[in-house]
């Protein structure tokens, strides 16, 4: 679909991959309505895209997993703007953590933020998308761990799973409305979320693996962009780095093999994550 004059939503707009996407789709001519529960980085944010040249319909501060926080927005938008037109979800956290290790407030924070946040958004925007009778897009910001079984994320893991689920499902439901769904898959992406994502393990291990991650995360620019293929494209699933393409492949057509990969790739987390491969903590 064309982007040009589309009004466009875009949750996560702070920073990293939602800002980046933003001030693409600034490029791009959308009406934008952003939101992000940091603040000070959206209006940042919003200073960058009007320098643009683009317009900013609604600009305010939200945490997504606040059901009543989403439908007042989603109220407000649609009494001044009508429906929209592109629903981006976008907003995330992530946590590294052996099952063991977790707390219940992490597991409550995970699924509220990444799974109960989207939707929010869906349930919010998407039936006056449908009524409207335009057409649009959805889209959603899975991850990697959406379809490999990445080691030290069971919680991130289960829902980015769902995601990728419910992208599937809405992919056919929404065909009859003209209401295109694209589900992205980010690898190792260089965000502020490598310096303030939540590891539960030792320090200097944790150090020690965000330098690693960093060496091998791309540009969140360069997923931007791929978003913005996908919803002009309408392309469903979207993988953004090769290595996970071949996982993805290795897993659907050799699953022996697979399993042997997970297996290493847990023992290598486990021992970069950990002092000799042990559990940080009783």
């Amino acid at each position: 679909m064309e982007i040009a004059g589309k009004k466009t939503l875009i949750t996560g707009a702070a920073s990293g991959i939602g800002k980046a996407t933003a001030l693409a789709m600034a490029e791009r001519g959308a009406r934008l309505f952003i939101t992000d529960i940091n603040a000070h980085g959206l209006e940042e944010t919003r200073r960058e895209v009007e320098g643009k040249g683009a317009e900013v319909c609604f600009c305010a501060p939200l945490d997504v997993s606040d059901y009543d926080a989403v439908r007042k927005m989603a109220d407000e938008i649609h009494a001044g703007s009508g429906p929209l037109d592109i629903l981006a979800n976008i907003a995330g956290v992530a946590l590294f953590s052996q099952v063991e290790d977790m707390i219940h407030e992490q597991w409550e924070r995970i699924v509220n933020v990444n799974l109960w946040g989207p939707y929010h958004a869906i349930e919010c925007f998407v039936p006056e998308m449908v009524r409207a009778g335009n057409g649009g897009h959805v889209l959603l910001v899975s991850s990697t761990a959406g379809i490999i079984g990445l080691p030290w994320h069971v919680a991130y893991a289960g829902t980015k799973h769902a995601l990728v689920g419910s992208a599937e499902v809405l992919r056919y439901d929404l065909r009859k409305h003209g209401i295109g769904v694209s589900v992205i898959l980010p690898g190792a992406v260089n965000t502020g979320l490598v310096r303030t994502v939540v590891i539960n393990a030792d320090e200097d291990a944790c150090e020690k693996g965000r330098r690693l991650f960093s060496r091998h995360a791309m540009a969140p620019e360069r997923v931007a962009d791929l978003i913005i293929g996908a919803i002009e494209r309408n392309k469903f699933m979207v993988i953004t780095s090769m290595d996970i393409k071949l996982l993805y492949l290795l897993k659907r057509t050799c699953p022996p093999i697979y399993c042997q990969v997970l297996r290493f790739m847990t023992w290598f987390l486990d021992r970069t994550l950990t002092r000799d491969g042990m559990p940080s903590r009783a």
